[in-house]
C-alpha cells in the first residue's frame, strides 16, 4: 500500500475516518499550485498566479492547514475533503473560510471572505478564491 502512495503523485492518499488501517497514513502533506482571484467589496476580480503552497490535511485532528489557518474538516470519503468554518482575526474583524479537496485529481479550491464587524450591511469586505492543483509531497 505504502509503495502505491507514494508513486501516485496527484492522487490524495487519504482515508475514511473510522475505517483506517495501522498502516494507513493519517495525514498528508501536499504542495500546490494555481490562481488567486482577489475580489475587494464592488471591485472586479483579478486573477493572478499563486506561488506554491503547501497544505497539511491532519485526519487524526480533522483539521486542514492552509495559508496559517487551521480549519476543520467537516466530511470525509474516498473521493473528496470538505472543510471549513468562521475564525476571529485582528481588530474584531472574521474570516469564513471554505474549501474543497478532490482526492482522485488533487484539485482544491478554497475561498476566504473577510467580514467587517463595524460595517454589518457590506457583507464582503475581501474575498480570495484559490484554484490549485496539488501533488503529494508527504504522508505522516
Amino acid at each position: 500500500m505504502r509503495h502505491i502512495i507514494k508513486s501516485a503523485a496527484l492522487a490524495l492518499p487519504l482515508v475514511v475516518i473510522g475505517h483506517a488501517r495501522a498502516d494507513e497514513p493519517k495525514g498528508i502533506t501536499l504542495s500546490c499550485e494555481g490562481t488567486l482571484t482577489r475580489t475587494y467589496s464592488a471591485n472586479k476580480p483579478a486573477d493572478e498566479p499563486l506561488q506554491k503552497t503547501g497544505v497539511v490535511v491532519n485526519l487524526d485532528d480533522q483539521t486542514v492547514f492552509f495559508l496559517g489557518y487551521v480549519v476543520p474538516i467537516q466530511s470525509v470519503d474516498e473521493t473528496s475533503i470538505d472543510f471549513g468554518a468562521r475564525q476571529m482575526v485582528d481588530y474584531g474583524f472574521s474570516i469564513g473560510i471554505t474549501g474543497h479537496i478532490d482526492r482522485a485529481s488533487g484539485h482544491m479550491e478554497v475561498t476566504t471572505v473577510t467580514l467587517d464587524p463595524t460595517t454589518p450591511n457590506e457583507p464582503n469586505v475581501a474575498a480570495l478564491h484559490y484554484d490549485v492543483v496539488c501533488a503529494t509531497s508527504g504522508v505522516f
